[in-house]
């Protein structure tokens, strides 16, 4: 009994510590919708209606102010078009305001308002956090539905320095637009996460969203920066965009946008009319002179049917400068595209290395629009790439051979086994000897790579295993680890395509779940 009572007062204070750390050290709250315990919510229990009410923001013992943990535990059942919770208050850098969901807690209404279940508009330094299983969701938004309403689950309209993390958002708007005969324009403004206005330094991340017509978007307009913003590992499904950065005026920026490491599928829902919706996995776009500069795409695995509506590209970028791609893996099992990547505008210094670019016959594997940049200033550098499956490698609705600066150590294989075609002025088709005569693909080759069914390099053979250069001389440390995590040579010859070959792939430490591509 004494070593019994022991082990309970250590495991006790264990737990009190672990509290600690997960509260911080300011007026920590809980939060139900009942103001009763539920949950780990047993110590200063309030209702949301003492989180929205701005006489508890500020530096006091008990308000809420930096370094506060607000913990939320329960079901809240919201009216249709209401907003939960509203920040009234900014933490400070190295110390946020966190709005922590307890296990099980959700967040339920008819539909959230177009303000957001969660909004932090003209706060800053904060901290959305679903914890294990958060939950934000709307029950009677969509089509053939109670409400067609605009909608989103966390919404942060200039509201920079702030992180969501570990939030499953969905049913935003539960669109029925697989049909041509669909006319259902109600879910254009819906969103599962949006950030719009001064958005520097945010962070969405961990997060699985669905059903909306944008699942993850990130906006400087109107006349505000958004750079450094991270979006990262995310999974989102049945939506029209899946991941949007974009500015819509000459008074945005937009510098240093990091899209990584996420999944995304499933656009059937989102085909029509065609002349509100049109599907990509990620676009970045500018508007006249918004100044959007070095957006890179790692390590993100986008796979399904763009569907037959009005799809774009899987990746999307049309920027003032530098649309970099490193270890993407991108899968078109549906129908024919006229670029799986899709580069556009007056680009400088684009690049793609080492990307797994897998298609159907009728598709351009890399689509190239409306370059001006000099060749001398690196327009399009493509190397150590897949291109299986398209009969069209690249495709550029200007001059090809004037507006790419490098093309080598890449794998193009057609559908029908042989190298594919490289097509100019969106009618002019370049043979593979003639594409080579020009200069280009030196050292490529059209063999098969060799793929297994996780786009992986089956074996030790194959056109893709140790073909391509290397490429370590570049410093780029989101290129010398593959997909896998996996550390390429720093000398002699790299694989090509997303992943080196290896004959285990090593499970990430510490985590669970379904290993993808």
């Amino acid at each position: 009994m004494k070593y019994m009572n022991r082990f309970l007062i250590v495991s006790t204070f264990s737990l009190l510590m672990l509290a600690a750390e997960a509260f911080g050290s300011t007026a920590n709250v809980s939060i139900t919708q009942s103001g009763t315990a539920v949950g780990n919510c047993t110590t200063n229990v309030q209702t949301p209606a003492f989180f929205n009410s701005a006489a508890n923001w500020g530096s006091g013992a008990s308000q809420i102010g930096p370094g506060t943990t607000i913990l939320i535990c329960g079901t809240f059942t919201g009216a249709a078009g209401a907003t939960e919770f509203q920040f009234n208050g900014s933490g400070a850098s190295g110390s946020p305001i966190t709005l922590l969901f307890d296990s099980g807690a959700i967040l339920t209404a008819p539909y959230w308002s177009s303000n957001g279940a969660i909004s932090c508009s003209g706060k800053q330094y904060i901290v959305i956090d679903g914890g294990t299983n958060g939950l934000i969701q709307n029950t009677a938004n969509g089509t053939s539905l109670t409400y067609h309403q605009s909608s989103f689950g966390v919404n942060g309209q200039n509201c920079p320095h702030t992180t969501v993390k570990n939030l499953t958002v969905q049913n935003i708007y539960i669109n029925q637009g697989s049909s041509s005969s669909a006319t259902d324009t109600a879910g254009l403004y819906t969103a599962d996460i949006n950030f719009a206005g001064s958005s520097t330094g945010v962070t969405i991340t961990g997060n699985t969203v669905s059903s909306a017509k944008i699942g993850i978007s990130v906006s400087a307009d109107p006349n505000a920066d958004a750079s450094n913003v991270t979006v990262s590992n995310n999974t989102i499904s049945d939506m029209d965009w899946g991941i949007t950065v974009s500015g819509g005026d000459s008074g945005d920026t937009m510098t240093n946008v990091l899209i990584s490491g996420n999944t995304i599928t499933n656009w059937a829902n989102w085909q029509f009319p065609t002349n509100t919706y049109h599907q990509d996995g990620v676009i970045v776009y500018n508007q006249g002179s918004t100044n959007i500069e070095t957006v890179t795409f790692t390590n993100n695995y986008i796979y399904g049917d763009l569907g037959v509506g009005s799809p774009t590209g899987f990746i999307y970028c049309s920027t003032s400068t530098s649309c970099q791609f490193y270890n993407n893996v991108l899968v078109n099992t549906g129908h024919a595209i006229y670029g799986i990547v899709w580069i556009n505008n007056p680009n400088c210094g684009n690049h793609l290395y080492n990307n797994t670019i897998v298609g159907l016959s009728g598709d351009f594997g890399l689509t190239i629009g409306n370059l001006t940049c000099p060749q001398s200033l690196g327009t399009m550098v493509v190397e150590n790439n897949i291109f299986s499956g398209p009969n069209v490698g690249i495709n550029d609705y200007g001059s090809l051979t004037a507006d790419m600066s490098v093309s080598n150590y890449n794998v193009f294989r057609n559908a029908a086994g042989s190298a594919p075609s490289m097509s100019t002025n969106d009618g002019t088709y370049l043979t593979w000897a003639t594409w080579k005569g020009n200069g280009f693909d030196a050292n490529s080759n059209s063999n098969t790579p060799n793929l297994n069914g996780s786009y992986r390099i089956a074996s030790a053979s194959g056109g893709a295993y140790q073909t391509g250069t290397n490429l370590t001389s570049l410093g780029l440390t989101a290129l010398n680890t593959d997909k896998a995590g996996i550390a390429r040579p720093t000398s002699g010859a790299w694989d090509i395509g997303a992943y080196e070959f290896t004959t285990s792939v090593p499970a990430p430490s510490g985590l669970t779940g379904t290993v993808v591509p």
